[in-house]
């Protein structure tokens, strides 16, 4: 069981990059990039100069970064990573432990870090990666992480949810036998049917999870019932705005 006592802090979620629609697909970029805790990079976006534009914007200096968690090695996460890793050369890079061996040699031509994660592992404090979870993609296996924020709940930060959105929640309840005060990012229900996605929203609510944030490849769909279930409780998903935990 993880999550020890430990002092509670709010930590700082900063939305670098989010994109959901078909047109911002065609002229912005698609994906999402989360700054969280003020060091940690949460994917890369799916165009380096848009995250490089947003993160000036911001005030982020890549330099200052310790950490960048790729979700999934899909396109639209590790677009920006270029970027990221010519500027800082001390960051650690956060991967799966089946991430194909060409993405691992490109990361480890820039001198940094890398590390492998399989199981439920603490980045810094009150922040860990599920370690990777299996899912599916166009019929073959895909590898994905999550974060998880204890901070007295815990908050689960997904990138596409590939695994399933319910079963990483289940894995972060598991690790941690804590209430869920929010799910954010891309909850990948794009395709789904609305019986389906009302199917998913139930789960959400047995679970106990007590926000939602969904975006990127959730479904515009997807994202209006989650806000008429949610209410006061759903939280719109733009770039630039930040969310405290």
């Amino acid at each position: 069981m993880h999550g020890a006592k430990k002092r509670e802090q709010t930590v700082r979620i900063r939305i670098v990059a989010e994109a959901s629609t078909r047109v911002q697909k065609l002229f912005y970029g698609w994906g999402l990039s989360f700054l969280i805790d003020g060091d940690l990079l949460f994917d890369t976006f799916s165009n380096e100069t848009v995250l490089r534009n947003n993160m000036e914007k911001m005030g982020i200096d890549a330099k200052k970064m310790k950490y960048v968690v790729i979700s999934h090695e899909h396109w639209d996460h590790t677009g920006g990573l270029r970027y990221m890793l010519e500027r800082n050369k001390n960051v650690q890079v956060f991967i799966c432990p089946g991430f194909s061996d060409e993405f691992k040699r490109q990361i480890e031509s820039y001198g940094v870090k890398i590390m492998e994660i399989g199981q439920i592992t603490e980045i810094k404090e009150n922040i860990y990666t599920t370690g990777q979870i299996t899912g599916e993609y166009d019929g073959k296996p895909i590898y994905e992480q999550s974060l998880i924020i204890g901070n007295g709940k815990i908050s689960v930060v997904t990138g596409c949810s590939h695994p399933g959105v319910v079963e990483i929640i289940k894995k972060a309840k598991d690790g941690f036998a804590k209430p869920v005060h929010m799910v954010l990012g891309g909850f990948h229900l794009l395709h789904k049917t609305p019986f389906e996605i009302a199917r998913i929203i139930r789960e959400f609510r047995i679970l106990g999870v007590e926000k939602t944030a969904p975006c990127h490849c959730t479904g515009r769909q997807a994202v209006e019932l989650f806000r008429r279930e949610y209410r006061d409780n759903f939280i719109q998903v733009k770039t630039g705005m930040e969310i405290s935990i």
